[in-house]
């Protein structure tokens, strides 16, 4: 800790190799970090009948370089999606695909105050990434969509 004053408190470090060839950003370095961080958990159930498929998610994005980092709900019942471009490299055109009815998206700042209006396309919003930028977007969703 900053303090360093935890003696006799045990602490554990955990942490993965990730051989690879090519420089980090072709081997996917931080999406492999992002998993091993953040590991799948699973929660068994009993077969019962429903409406949803086998698989569904919420977001896709578009561009392997830009990571989902949080989706938590905003103020006015809007959904609060923070991204950010891993890799250094600029990248337009990344589109954030939304499995539900999009009705609005607005560029936000880290204290998710919005700012002008972006563009949607067939629940899709598009938006350009700067190097490492992060990236902090409030929605409005309708009903989800859900594949049969």
């Amino acid at each position: 800790s900053d303090s360093g004053f935890e003696l006799g408190e045990p602490r554990t470090f955990r942490y993965s190799i990730v051989p690879h060839t090519g420089d980090w950003t072709q081997a996917g370095v931080v999406q492999e970090g992002q998993s091993f961080n953040n590991p799948l958990l699973v929660r068994k159930a009993e077969l019962h009948s429903g409406t949803l498929p086998s698989a569904w998610g919420l977001i896709e994005t578009s561009a392997p370089n830009v990571v989902l980092s949080s989706l938590k709900p905003g103020v006015g019942n809007t959904l609060i999606v923070r991204v950010f471009e891993s890799n250094g490299v600029a990248t337009k055109g990344v589109k954030l695909r939304f499995h539900a009815q999009l009705r609005n998206a607005h560029d936000a700042n880290l204290l998710e105050d919005k700012g002008k209006k972006l563009k949607i396309e067939q629940d899709e919003v598009v938006f350009d990434v700067h190097p490492f930028e992060i990236k902090t977007i409030s929605v409005r969703l309708g009903r989800p969509a859900i594949a049969q």
